[in-house]
């Protein structure tokens, strides 16, 4: 009878997800995720067949949970302006908290996808999923209701705003710069 699994695999992935997120692919060591994991080589060979395959599961498993999480804010009461003040103003929050880490997909974006064909296509697939939401939020407020044209080139806007604040709280920007990006953004709504 097989052993049952000792360990929760979410919490795991967790952990796999924050030492790719600090260290990126190349410089997150197996020891690495062991260490952040407290969970043996082989274990972790159980769940995924390579260092690559963790990798992606990490990063599919971040960009799952942040698409989530956007939806629930741009989801929620008010107009279209009002919830993308809450999406970008919980960022704000979070650089002024001295939660620094910025975005996991950005740096996979730039760690990873222009080497590896796979990273590429999650990366562009969940790009493609944030600016459909960022779509479907605009266009249910005037003066973006029923029209495409217009609604299409915000959400473009609003993407390289919310992924531009997400760098420059990595990048320990000081938070008026990080602040007057978020607001700038939002007000072009």
């Amino acid at each position: 009878m097989a052993r049952p699994r000792e360990f929760d695999t979410d919490q795991a992935l967790d952990d796999v997800i924050s030492v790719f997120w600090r260290k990126g692919f190349e410089g997150a060591s197996l020891h690495d995720i062991e260490a952040a994991t407290g969970l043996n080589k082989q274990s972790l060979y159980r769940l995924f067949p390579d260092k690559r395959s963790m990798y992606l599961a990490a990063l599919e498993r971040y960009a799952r949970e942040e698409l989530e999480q956007a939806n629930r804010i741009l989801s929620g009461g008010g107009d279209a302006k009002q919830r993308f003040q809450k999406l970008f103003g919980g960022l704000v929050a979070l650089a002024q908290a001295g939660k620094r880490s910025g975005c996991f997909l950005c740096n996979a974006a730039v760690d990873q996808a222009q080497l590896d064909k796979e990273t590429k296509a999650l990366v562009n697939a969940s790009l493609k999923n944030v600016e459909r939401r960022f779509r479907e939020a605009l266009a249910q407020s005037p003066p973006y209701q029923g029209n495409a044209e217009r609604t299409a080139a915000m959400a473009a806007l609003l993407m390289a705003a919310y992924f531009g604040v997400r760098v420059l709280t990595r990048a320990n920007a000081p938070l008026p710069i990080i602040r007057a990006a978020a607001l700038e953004a939002v007000d072009k709504i």
